[in-house]
């Protein structure tokens, strides 16, 4: 049942982004998903198989739900959640936006849980809300150094030049 509703959730995720209006262009959003995709599967790693703090599950089709979570619905939704608000709107509606986004992504955890996906060892929701928030933070960063490093034209010399 997990697997059904995960390959649900990324195909309904992936068509949203899809079908929505962006603000921000295909490189801009193609440099964010990359970034975004693999520090969330570095984040993973790190707290799954090393730390263990979270464990999945070993049946396969709950570990492919797993899978489909980290690699589809998190990068998906974090771009769906950036791209939602324009580029000139205020703070505020920004702040708004990632609160609500990391309340979706802590709702399809919380589905995870309740079907043996994942277990939390030493590891709750509010660390995962916060990593949510954190991970949409550093989305808006790399945003802005894309701006500013590829937009206006440095290049690495130009970099090395001022330092």
């Amino acid at each position: 049942m997990a697997f059904s509703i995960m390959v649900y959730i990324a195909w309904l995720c992936i068509s949203i982004f899809y079908a929505m209006k962006k603000p921000f262009s295909k490189f801009e959003n193609s440099a964010l998903i990359f970034c975004i995709f693999i520090f969330d599967i570095n984040r993973s790693w790190i707290t799954n198989d090393e730390l263990k703090f979270i464990t999945y599950s070993t049946v396969p089709l709950n570990y492919t739900a797993y899978i489909i979570h980290r690699t589809f619905i998190n990068p998906f939704l974090i771009l769906i959640g950036i791209n939602s608000i324009p580029r000139n709107s205020t703070l505020l509606k920004k702040v708004i936006a990632i609160l609500i986004s990391s309340f979706v992504l802590v709702l399809i955890k919380i589905v995870m849980l309740k079907f043996n996906v994942v277990n939390f060892h030493q590891w709750n929701l509010i660390y995962d809300y916060l990593y949510y928030v954190f991970l949409h933070l550093l989305g808006y960063f790399i945003l802005y150094c894309y701006k500013s490093f590829v937009l206006k034209g440095e290049t690495i010399n130009d970099l090395d030049r001022k330092f």
